[in-house]
């Protein structure tokens, strides 16, 4: 059975919260590390992040017909996944934020993976499954970048 505009809005908009928690998270890294390459990192991907947010949202607009609203600033984000870039943050270097950020991708890959395998079709279905990659290939970088910092 097709799911319903109510449905499909309604994992979109959890999957916009996925995505603003995300880029937060990785905002927060960014600004912390005192690593170049990984602040350039962490924020190479809070920006691929906002994208991920405004393409949601602009799908959601083009579902309903109305004018997307500014998810820009969307209202008591919680990190879930991403709570442990704070925590890191006061509890040690680098390898901490990575493995912080590697867990944020873990929640995130979750959320995209259940929403698709929901039974999403059409440019709604496309769009998740494109995002979908690129979050399992930031979780491998940082699985990458966790190694190469452990050693």
């Amino acid at each position: 059975m097709a799911m319903t505009k109510a449905e499909q809005l309604e994992h979109l908009q959890e999957l916009i919260t996925v995505a603003k928690d995300s880029e937060l998270g990785y905002q927060t890294a960014a600004e912390h590390v005192d690593n170049p390459h990984l602040a350039s990192v962490f924020s190479e991907y809070a920006r691929q992040r906002a994208g991920f947010v405004e393409e949601l949202t602009l799908e959601a607009a083009r579902i309903t017909g109305d004018v997307p609203a500014d998810n820009g600033t969307v209202k008591g984000a919680v990190f879930r996944g991403w709570m442990n870039v704070k925590s890191a943050l006061t509890g040690g270097g680098p390898e901490s934020l990575v493995a912080a950020c590697e867990t944020g991708e873990d929640s995130a890959q979750a959320a995209f993976e259940r929403v698709v395998n929901l039974g999403l079709t059409g440019p709604v279905r496309n769009i998740v499954e494109t995002q979908w990659a690129k979050i399992k290939e930031a979780h491998e970088r940082m699985c990458h970048l966790k190694a190469q910092h452990l050693v």
